[in-house]
């Protein structure tokens, strides 16, 4: 196998319940030929971590105060790309530079609750159903120096219906999650992602081969 037939190795970074890591690495199993988990990492001791036990993915519990591991990780492993699926922290300026890409920015990627720009930040879900959002939904987008403020991948939006709680109008969501954050390190993989460019003053996104 070539350089450029090598599968992308993938890093997940998770602070919860692991779901969003566990339905990557079923998919990374499913395409051995093009994705390979190298590890997952968690800020605390979450159940994410023995997600990836139970994956035979290796675990790794990084506190926050401990960014020179986390650094000399990275620099272990090499991973093309970084997966946040429910990190709770914001990654550093080190940890982004480390995956610098000239036209994608940086190759970090997170799955958010909301339609971004609406809802950054945590509690998407709860804040569209608590202002009476008709129309919720989930972001892939790239990670930027910002709060969610990185370039959407994949956008995808699920209806309030009247007899919603604030758990199935989550669940709705949750589902979306997992559909859309292997679809986007599967366009990764394919290199068929957002590639920046300047028009005049600001950015825009246009998708590349």
């Amino acid at each position: 196998m070539s350089a450029a037939e090598q599968p992308l190795r993938f890093l997940v970074l998770a602070s919860g319940q692991g779901t969003n890591a566990k339905k990557l690495f079923e998919y990374a199993r499913q395409h051995p030929e093009r994705l390979e988990p190298v590890a997952l990492v968690s800020d605390r001791d979450a159940p994410a971590l023995g997600v990836a036990e139970e994956w035979k993915v290796p675990a790794h519990l990084i506190r926050p105060s401990e960014e020179g591991a986390l650094l000399q990780l990275l620099d272990k492993l090499r991973p093309d790309w970084a997966c946040m699926a429910g990190y709770k922290r914001l990654v550093s300026a080190s940890f982004l530079e480390f995956f610098h890409d000239e036209n994608l920015g940086f190759r970090v990627m997170n799955v958010h609750p909301s339609l971004l720009p609406a809802y950054p930040g945590l509690g998407g879900y709860r804040r569209a159903f608590e202002e009476g959002c008709q129309l919720s939904g989930v972001t892939v987008h790239l990670v930027d120096e910002g709060l969610d403020t990185g370039l959407p991948i994949l956008q995808a939006s699920f209806a309030r219906e009247e007899n919603d709680t604030l758990e199935t109008f989550t669940a709705k969501g949750r589902a979306l999650e997992h559909q859309l954050f292997p679809q986007a390190l599967d366009l990764a993989s394919r290199k068929k992602l957002w590639k920046r460019e300047r028009e005049g003053a600001r950015w825009i996104a246009r998708m590349y081969e």
